[in-house]
């Protein structure tokens, strides 16, 4: 009797957690769906997300199997960490937090025991498999991005509707010259500088940016990054911190066109309009990675 209510118990619980991860993952799904269109970068860590929640579909009897799965989801809840923190995004924490739930039941709550199927130890590993796979795209994706400097889902993050906003502003452009142009007029005449934000850490949410027309150098930058990245021109956003006064930090952009890379920094340019003084405007440099003259770059992305 005790073992079949033990059983029960488990099985309800098993179900309870099933259903709040299913839910979690599926109003997670349509809040980025916008995003998950156009990022692939986005896709993998919503797969990280969601994938794990089909070990909840069999019952997991064995010790030696539920460590499998508590392995992978421990990886998981690493790489949606490293990914919050080197890619400079929020997102990856709701994956943390979906997998906490997963590790909470498998570590804590499960406690039932016996020999697991075969067909429970082929989808256990077939899961893990496919989990693993996707952990080594996430890596790639943080850490060896191909053509940064065009990609959509690190730290630089913009959704469809961003994309067809950009396609407007640019609209009648010929010219990658053009384009960008039309994004600094854009974006300089449109937004102020938000003064009342001391943010303890500095992410892009694109959508409050553009609805808000508020925001920070950070802000500024990623958002021009994105509405240049979106027509498949090269542009990175730079930090760097003051020569004179290495409390200052700022982040500005170097954008590619005409076979040039130029620096724009057109949070000092919105300012600059603001009180009526000479801009900055683009200057051309040699190339990407080259140094600045006011700022030591800590980071070029």
């Amino acid at each position: 009797m005790k073992t079949k209510k033990a059983s029960k118990t488990n099985t309800r619980s098993r179900i309870i957690f099933f259903a709040i991860a299913l839910t979690y993952n599926l109003l997670l799904g349509l809040y980025l769906k916008d995003f998950l269109a156009i990022s692939p970068m986005l896709v993998t860590l919503y797969l990280l997300s969601a994938l794990p929640t089909l070990f909840f579909v069999l019952k997991i009897r064995s010790t030696p199997m539920r460590a499998i799965v508590l392995i992978v989801l421990f990886f998981v809840m690493v790489m949606s960490i490293v990914s919050a923190l080197s890619c400079r995004r929020l997102l990856p924490i709701l994956t943390f937090v979906v997998t906490a739930i997963e590790m909470m039941y498998f570590g804590i709550v499960a406690n039932s025991s016996g020999k697991d199927k075969l067909l429970t130890k082929i989808f256990v590993l077939a899961v893990s498999a496919f989990t693993v796979i996707l952990l080594l795209f996430s890596y790639n994706f943080v850490y060896k991005p191909e053509a940064p400097y065009l990609s959509n889902g690190r730290d630089t993050l913009w959704d469809t509707q961003t994309e067809e906003l950009a396609d407007e502003i640019c609209s009648g452009c010929e010219t990658d010259e053009e384009k960008v142009r039309a994004f600094y007029d854009w974006i300089v005449s449109n937004f102020e500088y938000d003064y009342d934000c001391y943010p303890l850490l500095q992410y892009f949410d694109v959508r409050k940016t553009l609805q808000t027309k508020q925001g920070i150098c950070f802000d500024f930058s990623h958002l021009f990054a994105a509405f240049c990245r979106s027509q498949n021109i090269p542009c990175y956003a730079v930090d760097g911190i003051s020569r004179k006064n290495n409390v200052d930090r700022h982040t500005w952009n170097r954008v590619y066109y005409d076979g040039t890379w130029w620096n724009v920094d057109i949070t000092t340019d919105n300012s600059r309009t603001a009180n009526g003084k000479e801009l900055y405007g683009f200057h051309k440099l040699e190339g990407a990675f080259v140094p600045d003259e006011d700022f030591f770059i800590t980071k070029i992305y």
